[in-house]
């Protein structure tokens, strides 16, 4: 009896180590793959911020990569033409501009989608000069992505372009009647400023951490 209570303790010890051991594996594939940069054109269903209840995609958040890689993206030829991915690692102000990036092109998303919410409750409209130019302007951004593919990099389709850029558009408006109701000088209300922070603040948003910091910027619609 006391040998047999003695092999069920050693087989009890073993369970209870190949547990531990799997539940060890899962959690290091699960930080593995919480690292890898995800394919941007797969995940489109992804949430990166939420704001006030309402879910930014990473649908909608595709514009704000363009945007962002195009601009970081010149200045990372003036820096090095010869090497543009070395400007996207440098190190600057205590964050890899890659970091500043995205967190800028999240930050306006927050900002656009809060003043978006805001034009909705005032009953904002568009008149046939406001469509005309969003119209123009849809037409020009989505020319210069194709002419490098970037739709096909991204996943997603003019009428998704033309969505996002409506909604800023929209979202410039209310910011600038805003800006006017509490006696602002016009852009007070930009993302990075002093006073639409602390406007910010009335609101309720968050940023989903594990998803934007797998969005590999500089190289989501940029070759280097």
């Amino acid at each position: 009896m006391k040998i047999f209570l003695e092999s069920m303790k050693k087989y009890r010890v073993l369970w209870i180590f190949s547990i531990i051991m799997l539940i060890l594996a899962l959690i290091s594939v699960n930080e593995s793959k919480s690292r890898q940069p995800l394919v941007y054109h797969e995940s489109l269903d992804e949430v990166v911020a939420t704001v006030q209840g309402e879910e930014i995609t990473l649908r909608e958040f595709a514009l704000y990569v363009v945007h962002q890689e195009a601009e970081v993206g010149e200045q990372a030829r003036i820096y090095n033409s010869e090497n543009t991915n070395e400007y996207w690692n440098l190190h600057s102000n205590g964050k890899f501009v890659k970091v500043a990036a995205r967190g800028e092109a999240v930050n306006m998303a927050v900002h656009d989608e809060l003043f978006y919410q805001l034009a909705q409750d005032m009953e904002i409209t568009f008149s046939e000069e406001d469509y005309t130019i969003l119209n123009n302007d849809v037409e020009d951004f989505w020319s210069d992505m194709t002419d490098y593919e970037k739709e096909k990099k991204l996943g997603i389709t003019k009428e998704d372009i033309y969505n996002a850029m409506y909604k800023i558009a929209v979202a410039e408006k209310c910011q600038y009647i805003y800006e006017h109701i509490y006696g602002c000088e016009e852009g007070e209300y930009d993302f990075s400023k002093e006073e639409y922070l602390e406007f910010l603040r009335e609101y309720e948003y968050s940023i989903n951490e594990e998803v934007l910091k797998r969005i590999d910027f500089g190289n989501v619609t940029l070759e280097h």
